[in-house]
C-alpha cells in the first residue's frame, strides 16, 4: 500500500467522523407545527340603547366598554365581556390573527348591526410561549356599528364570526 492511498483513506474517514459530528449536533425543529384553538368565552357589548343618529360600542380585548355617538351604555342584563381563544402550539410559534370586519348581526326584532374585529390581547402577529397542554389566552375585543334610523333596533343580537389562526 502506497502513502498516497493511505493519506487519502484516512482523509475520507476523518471527513466523514467530522461531517456526522456536525449533523449530529443539530436540533431537529418541533415538525409539524400543530396549532389548536378553543372558545372559552364570548364577545358580549352588554345592554345598550341607540337614538335616531349613528354611534358605535366597543369592547376591546380587555373588557372595557366604551360608547361614541348617539348610544347609552346600560347596566343590566350581562356583563360585557371580550371574547377569549385559548391557543395551544409549540413555544415559539409565530400566528397571524385574520378576522372579519363588517359582520352583519341581526336582531331578534328583524334589526341588523355591523360587528368589526379589531382588538387582540396579544397583538397580531404575536409569539406563543406556554408550552403545551398549557394554553395562550387571547382575549379580542370590537366594536358595534349602529346605523342611524335603523329600523326595528331593539332586541338580543347575536351572530358568528370566524377567526383565522396562521402559524409560521
Amino acid at each position: 500500500m502506497r502513502f498516497s492511498d493511505l493519506y487519502f483513506r484516512f482523509f475520507v474517514f476523518a471527513l466523514v467522523i467530522i461531517s456526522a459530528t456536525n449533523a449530529g449536533a443539530q436540533e431537529n425543529p418541533p415538525i409539524p407545527i400543530t396549532v389548536e384553538v378553543n372558545t372559552s368565552q364570548f364577545l358580549n357589548f352588554g345592554s345598550f340603547t341607540a337614538g335616531p343618529g349613528v354611534g358605535t360600542v366597543t369592547v376591546d380585548h380587555s373588557g372595557v366598554r366604551t360608547p361614541t355617538g348617539d348610544v347609552v351604555l346600560l347596566n343590566m342584563g350581562e356583563s360585557p365581556s371580550a371574547a377569549l381563544f385559548d391557543v395551544t402550539a409549540n413555544p415559539g410559534t409565530i400566528i397571524q390573527i385574520n378576522a372579519p370586519t363588517n359582520i352583519t348581526l341581526t336582531g331578534s326584532n328583524g334589526g341588523e348591526i355591523y360587528l368589526d374585529i379589531n382588538s387582540f390581547s396579544t397583538g397580531n402577529p404575536f409569539i406563543t410561549s406556554a408550552n403545551p397542554p398549557s394554553t395562550n389566552a387571547v382575549f379580542v375585543g370590537g366594536t358595534l356599528n349602529i346605523p342611524a334610523n335603523a329600523v326595528n333596533l331593539s332586541g338580543r343580537y347575536s351572530g358568528t364570526f370566524t377567526l383565522t389562526f396562521n402559524h409560521q
